[in-house]
């Protein structure tokens, strides 16, 4: 009798426990503002679907506009610091840390930021980026392929020598500089301000970054031939990850992965469009479209920084390999 007594006892005692089991709360730290449409449109519709099955189990709450640390270089540091256990982080501002994933940031590969985002997780996926064993990633991303925009005309590659751009990594400034112009590293925050001042004469840059940070504003002569992307992510504490229930993770696995890729590049292609639309309308901007023989020529002078990333580079030959079999796939389409 006693013993049944002690056994009901201790059941009595932590069913209520079980019971009352709180549902886990991860900080999502976003350094842009709210209505940027990469965070309304992707990043919070997948945190929106996460909380909806999670209910009662797991929930991510989101502080955008930088309301837990507002610099763009140290959103990783917060995440490993678990200042927030997710955070939208852009590799390019931790240099060395994602040392392979400069291969985004190659010119004359990606035609689309669809293609770009879907080749960014085929290599995650084939173990050939370094730098994320501490994290879990739920979200590869890219910009669309990246063009110039200054305040002074540009008519062909020519008029690009001496201008001071802001570039976003490492690999986009040796292609600015393989274009004759002084590339300048900054946080995109700081771009519209700075061309404004004249402290740069503009930015590398697709029509969402230029309309999102009110790039526009300062740039009005745009020439249209691509660059290289820059690759972004959404990173979760690997630790916190781990410790997380089984039913949690398996909601965040559900909804996270190639699927986001392709739901963020489908989205912001569509959204390019309807930008450089808005953008051709606009009576006191000037958008050049380079003709065949002149994007022929801005790709031979662009192609050597593909060379030499892949001949030097630390396993270059095997990712571009792996790069240009699933660009190929995807085209084959």
């Amino acid at each position: 009798m006693l013993k049944r007594l002690l056994i009901i006892a201790i059941a009595l005692s932590v069913t209520p426990f079980v019971s009352q089991a709180k549902e886990v709360t991860l900080k999502f730290t976003f350094f842009g503002p709210p209505v940027d449409p990469n965070y309304s449109r992707v990043m919070m519709p997948w945190a929106d679907r996460i909380n909806a099955d999670g209910k009662g189990i797991v929930n991510i709450k989101a502080f955008p506009s930088g309301a837990l640390g507002r610099n763009p270089r140290t959103q990783l540091k917060m995440v490993q610091d678990k200042v927030a256990e997710i955070g939208f982080v852009v590799p390019s501002y931790t240099p060395g840390r994602f040392p392979d994933d400069t291969v985004m940031e190659l010119p004359n590969l990606y035609k689309t930021g669809l293609e770009a985002m879907l080749v960014y997780r085929h290599l995650y996926k084939k173990g050939m980026l370094r730098g994320y064993d501490k994290f879990y990633v739920p979200i590869l991303a890219s910009t669309v392929p990246y063009s110039i925009h200054a305040t002074k005309p540009i008519k062909s590659v020519d008029d690009i020598k001496g201008l001071k751009l802001r570039a976003g990594g490492p690999v986009a400034g040796a292609a600015i500089r393989a274009l004759g112009a002084v590339p300048v590293g900054m946080s995109i925050l700081a771009v519209a301000e700075n061309i404004s001042k004249g402290i740069i004469n503009g930015t590398a840059g697709d029509w969402h970054v230029l309309f999102a940070f009110r790039i526009m504003e300062a740039a009005k002569h745009h020439y249209l031939a691509q660059i290289g992307t820059v690759p972004v992510s959404v990173l979760l504490n690997r630790e916190v990850y781990d410790g997380l229930s089984s039913k949690a993770r398996a909601i965040i696995d559900k909804h996270s992965g190639e699927i986001m890729s392709r739901h963020w590049g489908e989205d912001q292609d569509a959204r390019e469009v309807s930008s450089a639309k808005k953008a051709m309308s606009l009576k006191d901007h000037t958008i050049v479209t380079p003709d065949a023989g002149a994007l022929k020529a801005w790709r031979a002078r662009l192609q050597p920084i593909v060379d030499k990333w892949e001949n030097e580079h630390p396993n270059g030959k095997a990712i571009m390999a792996e790069v240009r079999a699933k660009l190929k796939a995807l085209r084959a389409k």
